[in-house]
Parts: structure tokens; sequence; C-alpha cells
């Protein structure tokens, strides 16, 4: 039997590359084999212990491409030779939220690189209804970023941002910077960037952000009222999950009247900040939260079809490097590191 290279997680805080058996996929399953993969702070949260779903041992990753190697019984959608990306979050369409149309909330959740086997791997099996095909013209590495651009395309469909004159976004990882791509070719709206590392600060500029600032060096709100006329931001964007970055867009000192504050990014469990009620009276502030993606990953397509600024913020890595990065060992600052296999 074949043997392949796999990134286990064993247990938390215990991750080693290892050989595994070639996969063979059954009734309604699809063999992928793997292209490119993104790690994810999930990945890191998985390794750490601190995703309550995981079934160890794992392999995780959850946002790959690859090329579809074997089909199983019953699957006529996709073919052996196709070019594919996958959408980790598999549903059973038969529960009370898929049937209400809220795939996200399904009571039968799995998820490809938490509940089972994911794309840090040379080879997968996978749901054929959760594989999509891809044209031949969208390199893998960047077809990797189908998945996290999906939900951000749920996320945008929340706050409905095609008005908004002034735009802030709190955190440029890779979830702001796609957020500062979409948006730019989304809306006409002056965005701003606050963040703290140097080198998203730079790609942050480069993306084109109409201001970008480390929000511990200034004063957020004086930059609200130049951006916005004095008037404070119509929408704000929390990508960064930092506790103290959403207690500071909480205090709602720089939101418009009428404005939206869209929670994006994943804040720990248990964490708790403080709001005034009234502010959200008086101005009819808009608090939104936003998961996953349901029904957007033939639009994340789409976009990755039309746009080609994604390369920007892609960097290429190994099996190896990505197994740094999990341990917290890699000596490198990237923005979205992507396994290329």
């Amino acid at each position: 039997m074949v043997e392949l290279r796999a990134l286990v997680i064993s247990k938390p805080f215990e991750a080693y590359i290892k050989d595994v058996d070639d996969p063979k996929p059954g009734v309604g399953e699809v063999l992928v084999s793997v292209k490119a993969c993104g790690v994810c702070g999930t990945d890191i949260h998985i390794f750490r212990g601190e995703e309550s779903r995981v079934s160890y041992p794992i392999v995780p990753g959850h946002e790959f491409s690859g090329v579809v190697d074997d089909v199983g019984g019953n699957v006529s959608d996709v073919s052996v030779g196709d070019s594919v990306v996958v959408d980790p979050n598999v549903f059973c369409g038969e529960c009370y939220y898929c049937r209400r149309g809220y795939s996200n909330y399904c009571e039968r959740w799995e998820g490809i690189g938490v509940t089972r086997d994911g794309g840090m791997a040379e080879k997968v099996v996978v749901p054929a209804k959760a594989v999509y095909r891809i044209p031949k013209d969208i390199s893998f590495d960047v077809a990797a970023l189908a998945e996290p651009i999906s939900c951000i395309l749920h996320g945008i469909d929340l706050v409905s941002p095609y008005n908004a004159h002034s735009i802030a976004i709190f955190g440029a990882g890779p979830i702001g910077l796609i957020f500062l791509i979409l948006l730019k070719r989304f809306t006409s709206a002056k965005i701003a960037v606050f963040e703290v590392a140097k080198h998203r600060i730079d790609i942050a500029k480069d993306i084109g952000a109409d201001v970008v600032e480390n929000p511990l060096n200034v004063d957020i709100a004086k930059i609200a009222n130049e951006v916005s006329d004095g008037r404070g931001f119509d929408m704000v964007i929390d990508a960064s999950g930092n506790i103290d970055a959403i207690s500071r867009i909480l205090k709602l000192d720089f939101i418009a009247p009428k404005g939206k504050i869209l929670l994006f990014g994943v804040a720990p469990p248990n964490k708790k900040v403080e709001i005034e009620p009234h502010q959200i009276y008086r101005k009819e502030v808009k608090i939104i939260g936003s998961y996953v993606n349901p029904y957007t990953m033939y639009r994340a397509i789409d976009v990755l079809k039309s746009m080609k600024e994604f390369n920007k913020i892609i960097d290429r890595i190994d099996l190896e490097e990505a197994l740094n990065i999990l341990k917290g060992e890699s000596r490198k600052q990237y923005i979205k590191p992507v396994i290329v296999f």
C-alpha cells in the first residue's frame, strides 16, 4: 500500500509528520490529492486543545485545494482530474436549522480538519457534496483561500456595506486583509485599518487602505472624524478577535449614528467586555456576529476568478514549517501561510 505524508495532531500540544495509508473513498466520497492548504488560527487552537469539537488524533487543515484522484460510488458531479476546492463545513440538510436555511448551525455538523481528517496531508477523503470545481487558471495556492473568502462574504452579506462612506477594520492579518481587498472592490468607502504589527501595516498600505495606523499610538476617534468629516465610521469590522480591540470598538465613541459593527474575529470563549446600552439606543447602532460560510462557496470561487490581489498575502511553506507554526517554533513572520505539496 502506498504511504503518504500527513501532519497529525495526536492530542493537545503533541503533533508530528508521519506516513499514513493511502485512503480510499467510500460511497458518496471523493479522494482529493491536496495541492495547497492554508494554515489558520483554528489549526493552532486545535493544537492547543482550545477547540472542543475536535476528534483526536486529527489531521488538521480546512482551507485546501487539489485534484480529484478517485471517486466512490454514487458520485456524479465531479470526475477524476477535476481541480477543486473543498468546503470543510459539512451539513446534513435535514435537521431543523438546515431546513430553515441556517446550515451553519446544523445539528449534525461535521468539520473537515476538525471532526474528520483535513487537508494537511498529501491526500484526503471528503464528502462529494463538499467539493467544488474550479477553473484550471486559478492557482492552487490562491484557491486555498476560497474557504476564508466564503466566510468573509457571509459577513459582508450580514452588514451590507455598499452605502458606507467610511469603514474601519481592526486587524490586518489574513482575514482583515481579505476584508480590505473585497471592500475596496465592492464599495467606494474610505477604509481605515488598525494594526499593531509592522509587516502587516506595510501590506495593508500596499493593498491600498486609505489610512493605516497602530491603534496603540493614535487617537482612534480623531482619525474617525478626519476620515468621515466628523461623523464617525459608518461601519467597524473586528477581524482580530482581540478582546482589547473589541472592548475599544464597543465604547462606541467613533461609530456614526446608524452605524454597524461586525464582530468577525474569533474572541476567546468566556471573555467579557463592558458596553453602554444607552449609546446603542441613542445611535441606533447594530452589533452583528458572523459565523462560517453558509452557501457562499460558489461566490468565493467567482471572486477568485476575477480578482488577482490575493497573491500579495500568501506565504508558501512546506509541511515541516506548518508544524513549526502550530508549535509556535517558526522564526518567520507570515501573513497567510499556505502549505504547497
